[in-house]
């Protein structure tokens, strides 16, 4: 098996080293082929944007023809290349590498002196074809604008590729809203850098433009109704653009188990460990098609090459990162509640359409930060996926995938738990739990430590679902399980399941079944539950009602799990009433277990 590129965004590099590469140069003649000549391409963090650019880079860059056959010869580009191909003079400017602190004098200063220090690499990189002196100047736009004369001059094509636009502007907007404001105000450094460019393109200077960033928030500041790019990152035919489908997934996995000498039966269950962790992506309306994460699909990969065995960690720490957007939706009450929900509701997230235009003060203004403008901006940064439409056309947005979950759970638990000594303290527990099957400490954990929250105003807590939102949030161990929520099941959905990881199938952990029913305490007639006894609490009809309905439900969703998973699963059911936000009582449901 080819080695793997992971974190490898050098094309030049991949190739030389004969690593692998999921061809996408066919996007390349289907831009030229619909005139895209400015592009707002939009994907979340690490999804192979910086790739996409140097393979940009290489194909159009005049410097690079003699090596033409040996980047293309073999791909879809190079059997039928464009006219364009090393045609052009090839600008990069990369923001990933400007520095979000300091007042905006000194931003501003690092921007201009960054960038100046790149044009001045590309004026030696160009020099034996440039034939007119290039003038630097304090204001990086005024040099730009001398290179791009100089192209014109020595009658060459020019295109700008701007990769990570948004990066460093997005910090300062998470961290100094008003150093954020004055960079993107009318006389403001990036305000002037993008009018700049644009009249470069107005006047012909400039030939071509595509930039990458992960939202549209900075371009609808800088632009203020001036339209610059045409955005491409909702279009069907680019929603593979970025990103690996399910047959290139299952490919790379085929190879993988090959190389490993291990019987290709086994690459069903890298499969589904890969489908369940990675897959779930899709960037247009319009489509179908679910997208993996490539940057994820080349960590397990690059693990599991070299050791025959999937990683003990799904999550790379490199995705990690991005545990700060829900951070900063979640500084305010409407956020929490939002994350919140996608934790405790079986229900998608129904917006009317993907929300484009962006700016400070939407981002400034909680009071107007509606469930439209919140999943939004989770679909930005990956948080949300599209699942379907409605008859009506609505959207439907969801988490892609159990990594993503991963970091709702690690962020509802900051939530739910803000104090370092409590969550070590729910970890033990649930520790104790997975060893012991001893259930009683963690739901007494449950009510001591979190039901004085629920009975918090500020929050919209449903029933059961509080219940699952917790239980999940608890319980939530990726080393060892996969988590389903709600899964359908025998025709129903079960509220939370931990279905062991296969390579965790050898420990003496077991497979768990929950289902949580809720009792309002005016149901109970009681505005005091404590003035009872448990014995004359638990033989209340509606709690004897409440274990009942529990399980049978387990029963049938038993019974799908065994459908699925067969002999190999070793089922523990647990059945969870709680009464108001006062009591809980569980059962261990033993008839039919494994």
């Amino acid at each position: 098996m080819k080695s793997i590129p992971y974190g490898n965004a050098n094309f030049q590099s991949i190739r030389k080293k004969k690593q692998i590469y999921i061809d996408r140069t066919k996007y390349i003649r289907m831009f030229e082929a619909l005139n895209i000549d400015r592009a707002l391409f939009i994907r979340p963090r690490r999804f192979g944007k910086s790739l996409l650019l140097n393979v940009m880079t290489n194909y159009y860059d005049i410097n690079q023809k003699d090596e033409f056959e040996f980047l293309f010869g073999d791909l879809d580009i190079g059997n039928n290349p464009t006219q364009e191909h090393n045609k052009y003079i090839v600008i990069n400017w990369n923001f990933s590498r400007m520095s979000s602190r300091g007042t905006v004098d000194e931003i501003e200063a690092e921007l201009n002196e960054t960038l100046n220090s790149v044009m001045e690499e590309h004026l030696s990189y160009y020099s034996n074809i440039l034939q007119k002196e290039v003038k630097f100047y304090n204001k990086a736009i005024n040099t730009l604008s001398s290179f791009l004369s100089a192209v014109r001059h020595s009658s060459l094509k020019s295109y700008l590729l701007i990769d990570e636009y948004d990066n460093f502007a997005n910090e300062v907007m998470m961290g100094e809203s008003d150093v954020y404001y004055k960079l993107v105000k009318k006389d403001g450094p990036l305000k002037t850098l993008y009018k700049g460019i644009k009249e470069f393109l107005e006047r012909g200077l400039l030939n071509k433009l595509f930039i990458t960033g992960v939202t549209p928030v900075v371009m609808s500041d800088i632009t203020s109704g001036i339209n610059i790019c045409e955005n491409i990152y909702l279009e069907k035919t680019f929603n593979a653009l970025c990103g690996f489908t399910e047959l290139e997934t299952k490919e790379l996995i085929i190879q993988a188990v090959q190389h490993c000498k291990i019987d290709i039966s086994q690459s069903e269950y890298l499969n589904e460990m890969m489908k369940t962790w990675y897959n779930g992506y899709i960037f247009s309306p319009e489509s179908n098609e679910r997208i993996y994460n490539p940057f994820l699909v080349f960590y397990f990969l690059k693990h599991f090459i070299r050791h025959c065995t999937p990683p003990r960690k799904m999550l790379d720490s490199n995705l990690a990162m991005d545990e700060g957007k829900l951070e900063y939706i979640g500084k305010e009450i409407s956020g929490k509640q939002a994350i919140i929900d996608v934790l405790q509701t079986k229900s998608s997230i129904q917006i009317s359409d993907i929300e484009d235009r962006f700016t400070l003060s939407n981002m400034l203004d909680t009071s107007a930060h509606d469930t439209k403008f919140i999943a939004s901006y989770l679909y930005y940064f990956g948080m949300l996926t599209i699942k379907a439409q409605t008859s009506l056309r609505y959207l439907l947005l969801e988490p892609p995938n159990l990594v993503v979950k991963n970091l709702y759970v690690n962020q509802v638990s900051r939530f739910l738990l803000p104090s370092g000594i409590d969550r070590s303290k729910s970890s033990e527990l649930v520790i104790n739990f997975f060893n012991n099957h001893d259930l009683g400490p963690l739901i007494q954990f449950v009510i001591d430590r979190l039901f004085p929250i629920f009975s918090n105003r500020d929050y919209k807590w449903m029933n059961e679902f509080a219940l699952k939102a917790v239980f999940t949030t608890l319980l939530f161990d990726d080393i060892n399980y996969a988590l389903y929520s709600e899964s359908e099941l025998s025709r129903g959905f079960a509220d939370l399941c931990l279905i062991l990881r296969p390579d965790a199938r050898k420990t003496g952990l077991f497979d768990m079944l929950f289902e949580f029913k809720y009792i309002p305490l005016s149901k109970i007639k009681l505005k005091k539950i404590d003035q009872i006894s448990e014995k004359e609490l638990k033989s209340k009809a509606s709690v004897k009602k409440a274990f009942i309905d529990a399980e049978k439900q387990i029963g049938f969703y038993s019974n799908g799990l065994i459908k699925k998973y067969g002999k190999k699963l070793k089922l523990k059911k647990y059945a969870i009433v709680s009464i108001g936000f006062e009591q809980i009582f569980f059962k261990q449901i033993i008839k039919g277990n494994l």
